[in-house]
């Protein structure tokens, strides 16, 4: 038998560590994220940076829903989830860029919208967004998010590249697997 003031080395227990709830990891993956951010993307980031912690899919929405609710939410409702499509939220709302003249160039390439699909009309959404005059763009939760579900979802072709040179350099968290 032990005594009682004996310690266990088998428990380690570290005072200075606090304890990490779902709804507080769930709040700094989107912090980390800011756009693109799905309840699949911040389970996969709980997993790989929280290992103890074991999310839940339902669990995680639960915490995305609240985490955009209030006067003052963490969360914008980029996309709206139906069906087997996923919500997509971010930490940002509009926001402005000043593009560089080369990026400008991309932007501007008339190849871009030839055809019909889905990456035509977004890209003509993002044109539609952009002043001349002054070189920026002002870009929505929603247009960052369908540039990110575009970019990450759909097999490789020449707009990837395309998207990259004209936002790598002020929207680089759009491009990170």
């Amino acid at each position: 038998m032990e005594r009682l003031d004996s310690t266990q080395p088998q428990l380690p227990f570290d005072p200075t560590v606090t304890e990490m709830t779902l709804h507080d990891a769930v709040k700094r993956c989107c912090m980390a994220m800011r756009d693109g951010i799905t309840r699949q993307g911040v389970v996969r980031m709980i997993e790989m940076t929280y290992p103890n912690l074991r999310p839940k899919p339902a669990s995680v929405a639960a915490s995305l829903v609240n985490l955009a609710k209030g006067n003052q939410p963490i969360l914008k409702v980029a996309i709206e989830g139906t069906g087997r499509s996923p919500a997509f939220y971010s930490t940002d709302g509009n926001t402005v860029l000043k593009l560089s003249k080369d990026e400008i160039e991309g932007l501007l390439d008339e190849s871009a919208t030839y055809g019909t699909g889905g990456w035509q009309s977004l890209w003509l959404a993002i044109l539609q967004s952009f002043d001349r005059a002054s070189g920026q763009i002002k870009l929505t939760p929603e247009l960052r998010a369908r540039l990110y579900h575009y970019y990450h979802d759909y097999g490789v072709g020449g707009w990837q590249s395309r998207s990259k040179r004209v936002f790598r350099r002020t929207l680089p968290h759009l491009f990170v697997a």
